[in-house]
């Protein structure tokens, strides 16, 4: 669950547009040392990647955890309906919606919400704020991130 949480803030950003100035677009690597992340967990680098327009995104992402690499791969709609994740043992859909410069994803996994996360990416563009709920078999854990917890790289 805990590596979910952290894709749920990588598909976060995934949400932009195929112009250099949207928000979204480019390479973000997640700065741990400004993330507050949930106890126990085991993530040590992620970085993803986004293209994406008005209606469509494609993202994909590297995380580490540990020592193992998950490799996670989506291709989405900003309409609400679900999309296969690939390469994430936690995950089997997605679904986004946004909002200018905020998204909401919900993430399913055999049927039932695991996750729920919001991503506001500042206005100049370079950090963003994620807020996160995992649904555990327990009760719902959320947490948030500091800004900055993601910086962005242009190419």
């Amino acid at each position: 669950m805990r590596a979910l949480r952290v894709l749920c803030a990588l598909l976060l950003f995934a949400v932009t547009a195929l112009a250099a100035d949207d928000p979204f677009t480019g390479t973000w690597k997640l700065n741990i040392a400004k993330s507050k992340l949930l106890v126990g967990d085991k993530t040590t680098s992620d970085v993803y990647h986004m293209v994406a327009d008005d209606s469509t995104i494609k993202f994909t992402d590297e995380v580490t955890l540990d020592k193992e690499v998950r490799n996670i791969t989506v291709d989405a709609k900003f309409d609400g309906k679900y999309y296969p994740i690939k390469g994430d043992p936690d995950t089997d859909v997605v679904a986004y919606h946004r909002n200018g410069n905020t998204l909401t994803v919900t993430l399913k996994k055999g049927g039932k919400v695991v996750g729920k996360d919001r991503v506001v990416v500042s206005q100049d563009g370079q950090s963003t704020t994620v807020t996160f709920t995992l649904y555990s078999e327990e009760k719902p854990q959320t947490d948030s991130e500091t800004p900055n917890c993601a910086a962005r790289e242009v190419f």
